[in-house]
């Protein structure tokens, strides 16, 4: 029996392959959007009527299984990452994306720029840290769904049961 078999993957609701950004793709690369985000950090902001408006490129945000996590594409590769930085808690959803001199890609907090390795989740920088972004496995099907892998079914699982 695989690693893989042991998973439970859950369906990402209302986001498919096509609705996020490719990173690869220098047409998109250059697009971004703004997100409302109540945070009160470094992002960049404007203001639309009483609404703090956040600029943000790749990530996305979703809540799978009890988890926040942030999704990310790069050609038609989905990563799926823990959404808050495990260093002090900043938007990973709102992380640049960039290629380490190894080759591999990276996201970078944007409140401390902290780096980690998008596929383990390790930290690149600062050096000599031993702080993990939890990351999770991805399936996508050919019709673009999104599928993220847990080990475990959380809480809310179980909410409605009547044991």
């Amino acid at each position: 029996m695989q690693e893989d078999d042991k998973l439970y993957y859950f369906p990402v609701p209302e986001i498919t392959l096509k609705d996020l950004l490719d990173w690869q793709d220098p047409d998109e690369r250059s697009q971004c959007h703004l997100v409302r985000l109540n945070a009160k950090n470094d992002l960049k902001s404007t203001t639309h009527g009483n609404i703090k408006m956040y600029q943000k490129c790749f990530g996305n945000t979703v809540i799978i299984n009890d988890k926040e996590i942030a999704l990310f594409r790069i050609g038609k590769e989905v990563f799926a990452i823990q959404a808050k930085c495990p260093h002090l808690g900043g938007p990973l959803h709102l992380a640049d994306i960039e290629e380490l001199s190894t080759g591999k890609m990276a996201v970078k907090c944007p409140w401390h720029k902290w780096t980690f390795d998008i596929a383990s989740g390790i930290c690149v920088t600062p050096k000599d840290r031993n702080l993990i972004a939890k990351t999770f496995p991805v399936r996508v099907d050919n019709l673009g769904q999104i599928r993220v892998g847990f080990d475990s079914f959380g809480p809310s699982a179980f909410a409605e049961m009547d044991f």
